[in-house]
């Protein structure tokens, strides 16, 4: 990630905080306990990797404002021989200044960081904490922080997340970069579990070959775990399991995405295991294939996601209404019951007010689903949009989604075979 949009993103946050004189503290977090001995994969705070493109744990940026001057510093581990050997290596001072664009003399040891907070909190500036809700590491420190700060100060530490959302709702141009990365490789392991795809296959042996492919061509990190949802699977919503034996005549859905940079990609295929779609499968796909198509006409700056799904459960009404589906408008509840869209970024849910307008730049998901238990038959076609003034741009159109291509695909492959 170029230093330069780091850089650019935290004087832009500093513009937001309204005091002159301010202290913004971001933590990386930590990774939590599992059993025993034993962690979680570290995942880094991803309003803490937007400001500074760095993903090791126990690290923190404070931002400063003095007189209405804005300066950063970063907090970093010092070297430790040991934790080398057990763990692996940890950033230097000049590693972490090339990857967050702050200068040697930014960058300080952690020993260091309670002295300077304390001399700074003693002007009793405004204190801001990430306190974003759903994060149990990064809420034990900013509480914790807090605490200290009202204890020992008499300042009351404001709550700096709903300031970094505003930020993270439109993407820059590396952003963009980054999710069309992280789209293209999704489509090639998409591809190839199409091209092994046949019957009597586990769902975790299809998933095996995006698994396979993505991390062949040098993708390691999934967005999310993988939903591999075959027949009737494919009405949950939800669905992980990915252990039933697949069948001539299912069709199979998937819900996946690989990272780029840490920026995720999040695509939802569905196609049918031996090939060829059934007359009432094909029914349902295009009625789906409709309403994803609707939004991207549809989809601009200023409109909000409550308004697009609106249009979409419009549209799948109609759709339903009109192949025999279903007999009354009020039903579309029963086989379409979640949203069209959020947005999408460094999270897969990347954070963002649901009834607020979308900015121009921002990127989200266009998801129409229709899920029938009576039929075995789940279908959702997810695309990724960024958004402009001027309307939406897929950014996974490279992603075949129309029956035709799909069975002709299918079938080259198995005529190799």
């Amino acid at each position: 990630m170029n230093p330069e949009f780091l850089e650019k993103r935290r004087a832009a946050l500093s513009a937001l905080l309204p005091e002159k004189d301010a202290v913004l503290l971001l933590s990386s977090g930590c990774s939590l306990p599992k059993s025993a001995d034993e962690s979680f994969d570290f995942q880094v705070n991803t309003n803490f990797f937007y400001l500074t493109g760095i993903r090791q744990e126990k690290t923190v940026l404070a931002l400063i404002k003095e007189k209405g001057e804005a300066r950063a510093a970063l907090f970093i581990d010092e070297y430790d021989e040991n934790y080398a050997k057990w763990i692996g290596h940890r950033l230097t001072k000049e590693e972490a200044s090339a990857i967050c664009g702050l200068s040697l003399s930014s960058i300080f040891w952690k020993g260091k960081m309670e002295d300077m907070l304390s001399h700074l909190a003693a002007d009793s500036p405004a204190f801001y904490l990430d306190l974003e809700p759903n994060n149990a590491g990064l809420t034990t420190f900013g509480m914790a922080r807090a605490a200290l700060l009202k204890e020992k100060f008499g300042i009351e530490a404001k709550d700096a997340y709903p300031l970094i959302v505003q930020l993270r709702m439109s993407k820059d141009k590396s952003e963009i970069e980054a999710l069309k990365a992280a789209i293209e490789v999704t489509g090639k392991g998409i591809e190839a579990m199409m091209a092994h795809a046949c019957p009597g296959l586990y769902e975790y042996e299809i998933e095996a070959w995006f698994d396979y492919t993505v991390k062949a061509l040098g993708h390691p990190h999934f967005a999310f775990k993988t939903i591999a949802a075959a027949g009737g699977n494919a009405t949950t919503l939800h669905y992980s399991e990915n252990n039933t034996k697949t069948k001539e005549g299912d069709l199979i859905l998937f819900d996946l995405g690989v990272k780029h940079g840490e920026y995720c990609a999040d695509i939802s295929r569905t196609f049918p295991v031996g090939g060829t779609f059934s007359p009432l499968q094909k029914e349902i796909y295009e009625i789906v294939l409709t309403a994803n198509k609707k939004i991207i006409e549809t989809a601009r700056a200023g409109m909000t996601i409550g308004e697009l799904q609106k249009i979409t459960v419009d549209v799948l009404t109609e759709g339903c209404l009109a192949a025999g589906l279903i007999k009354e408008p009020n039903e579309i509840k029963r086989v379409y019951f979640h949203s069209i869209s959020h947005s999408i970024g460094l999270d897969t849910h990347d954070p963002f007010p649901r009834n607020a307008p979308l900015p121009a730049g921002a990127v989200i998901s266009d998801e129409p689903g229709l899920y029938f238990p009576e039929h075995g038959i789940g279908v959702r076609i997810e695309d990724d949009l960024l958004i402009t003034q001027e309307g939406a741009v897929n950014l996974s159109s490279g992603i075949m989604k129309e029956v035709s291509e799909i069975e002709a695909f299918m079938g080259r492959q198995k005529s190799a075979l």
